[in-house]
């Protein structure tokens, strides 16, 4: 193994035991995940990650994300998409994270969000967040 993979491992590990962040969010990106009000737990910034809305009256919802490091490099996107796969809005990016806005009706939503850093890969530890509002 190379010392940067046996170096990511331990403080990962680290982080797992110290209650830095959940074991959700250390784990390879698989399922769905619920997206509420709130802020999310942080996740990897790599690759493609989906959040599962389910809206039972008509909202209005604001989901913007955040990359930890501002020196590490990355950029976060996302699309949300109905029940159906179509495409309902497309996030704004300020260049790193984004910003999406939209009112919606009820049904269930799918909100993909694809995370990729700047001179890192998978073992890079560059994770983000999301914070959501829905009214």
């Amino acid at each position: 193994m190379k010392h940067s993979t046996l170096f990511n491992a331990a403080l990962i590990s680290g982080m797992l035991a110290m209650g830095m962040v959940t074991q959700a969010g250390a784990m390879p990106h698989s399922e769905a995940l619920k997206l509420q009000n709130g802020n999310t737990g942080s996740r990897l910034a790599f690759g493609l990650d989906h959040y599962r809305i389910q809206v039972n009256d008509p909202t209005q919802i604001s989901i913007s994300s955040h990359l930890w490091h501002e020196v590490s490099g990355g950029k976060v996107t996302a699309d949300l998409r109905d029940s159906n796969g179509n495409v309902v809005a497309q996030s704004r990016s300020d260049g790193r994270n984004f910003t999406l806005k939209e009112h919606l009706q009820p049904g269930s939503y799918t909100l993909k969000v694809n995370a990729s850093q700047r001179g890192g890969g998978k073992g890079s530890l560059q994770r983000y967040y999301l914070s959501t509002d829905m009214r």
